[in-house]
């Protein structure tokens, strides 16, 4: 997004409370028995490493990037739990339910990233022989073709229900420093995308320590794992805890930090004090990075 300040002020209640619709959507989606749903089990570090690489290699700007993964991660569960469901559910049907999907794992990311450039008004549009270029690359054992690749892409559009991901901790970000009123201070942009990149790269290592700080323990019930899920998937709680990290690096002093805290946790409901703690251990991550 580009914002500009001369038309976003009267929107950005809409969009805050829009946002905060979808994430209490996905909240319930979690905490339901009858769906499967089970945000990042599809994107695990070397998931997010090729992304990351491809975009990269392909010059393609960090919304395609976080599209792609919050695409990929939804298609994917969506799609083990259409096959699971078509399965007579046994150990034997697991296991091939697992083999299929890996076997089609390569050709859907490069689907996704497809699906992803074309919502991003700042990047090129991924075109088949780019796409057939990185397959061969990363997928040397299979052969594909262009009707292939188009199959692909419709599948993975149909699986997620013609719906693009809305809400990318990107996107959340972009509007909270404009709620916040910090849009316009140098490189805080640049800055945040940056820290955004290392949550990605380290999540496992966050989550750790953000569970122990909050929970006290890593959880141990079904009841503290799926509260935490919620939390942990909250993009705006994220995109919130990035833009507080962001301005201590900026040396903005404690007392303006805290007025910000304040406002973060009034704009997108969460506790402050959970705000500062995982805006504290991003700020321990990338000091050691």
């Amino acid at each position: 997004m580009d914002f500009d300040s001369a038309y976003i002020e009267p929107l950005l209640d809409d969009w805050l409370e829009t946002l905060r619709s979808v994430i209490t959507a996905q909240e319930n989606l979690i905490k339901a028995k009858d769906e499967f749903y089970m945000p990042f089990v599809a994107i695990p570090l070397p998931v997010v490493n090729a992304i990351f690489k491809i975009t990269e290699h392909l010059d393609l700007g960090p919304d395609t990037r976080y599209v792609a993964i919050h695409l990929y991660d939804k298609f994917m569960c969506n799609y083990f739990w259409e096959v699971y469901k078509n399965t007579d559910q046994t150990e034997n049907s697991w296991i091939e339910v697992c083999k299929k999907i890996s076997s089609q794992s390569k050709l859907y990311l490069m689907s996704c990233l497809q699906l992803a450039s074309k919502m991003d008004s700042h990047s090129r549009n991924l075109k088949i022989s780019q796409v057939l270029n990185i397959l061969q690359w990363i997928d040397k054992e299979s052969e594909y073709t262009h009707s292939t690749i188009f199959l692909s892409e419709y599948k993975v559009f149909k699986t997620v229900g013609f719906r693009m991901p809305f809400c990318t901790p990107l996107n959340c970000i972009e509007i909270l420093l404009a709620a916040t009123g910090l849009k316009d201070t140098p490189n805080i942009q640049e800055l945040a995308i940056s820290l955004l990149d290392l949550v990605y790269l380290q999540r496992e290592k966050l989550c750790s320590h953000l569970q122990c700080l909050i929970q006290g323990n890593v959880a141990k019930t079904q009841k503290e794992w799926r509260n935490f899920m919620t939390l942990e998937s909250n993009v705006l709680y994220l995109g919130a805890s990035i833009v507080l990290c962001g301005t201590f690096f900026l040396c903005i002093d404690g007392e303006m930090s805290n007025v910000i805290a304040l406002k973060l946790s009034q704009l997108i409901d969460v506790e402050m004090n959970d705000i500062w703690n995982m805006a504290n251990i991003l700020l321990v991550m990338a000091i050691q990075e």
